[in-house]
């Protein structure tokens, strides 16, 4: 696995005295976080691509939002290569860590396109160039998987966590679906 930053962090708390739950999660978000590079997203789009996703569809950012943003910008690509563009790469939700400002890795969600990463809330609410910015991925989720998710749990993000618990803790991840559904009737 290769490391940087924030890996190291991860595996520091990974490392500390947890109970046997939490140490479990920890060790294995640490295992499961690998480095990626994020590029512009027109580096990933065509010029009609991005016409087409930001003033035909109106997709948006907002500041501290990133789940919904990453989350939103799937299913946009979703939508455009169903209904415009078939030639779009496959698209996957991301979570994992961002180190921003050089300060402290946070919690953050971006996007897969292809081969190729981006981030909308960075690139397009921030204004920041995501080129210098270090990104670990942790979980990578096909869009319905995310859609899924997102029914089952009621909210954006905290994919990763939740994923976790379906295949590690699987009658905690029923209860949380289970209050869920109690929660929508």
């Amino acid at each position: 696995m290769e490391t940087n930053q924030i890996i190291d962090e991860l595996k520091a708390v990974a490392g500390l005295e947890w109970n046997p739950e939490q140490k479990a999660f920890y060790k294995q978000r640490a295992a499961d976080a690998r480095v990626v590079e994020c590029v512009l997203m027109r580096d990933v789009f065509t010029p009609d691509q991005m016409e087409m996703l930001f003033k035909n569809i109106g997709y948006k950012t907002q500041q501290k939002m990133c789940y919904k943003n990453a989350a939103q910008l799937v299913e946009c690509v979703e939508w455009m290569t169903g209904h415009y563009d078939p030639n779009i790469p496959p698209v996957k939700y991301v979570e994992g860590y961002a180190y921003y400002n050089g300060l402290l890795p946070i919690e953050h969600a971006f996007v897969k396109i292809g081969d190729k990463y981006i981030d909308p809330t960075f690139e397009r609410a921030l204004h920041r160039d995501v080129r210098k910015e270090m990104y670990v991925s942790c979980i990578e989720l096909d869009p319905e998987t995310m859609a899924r998710y997102q029914v089952e749990t009621g909210f954006y993000g905290e994919l990763y966590l939740y994923d976790y618990m379906c295949k590690n803790q699987p009658e905690l991840a029923a209860r949380i679906r289970s209050r869920n559904q109690h929660n929508r009737q």
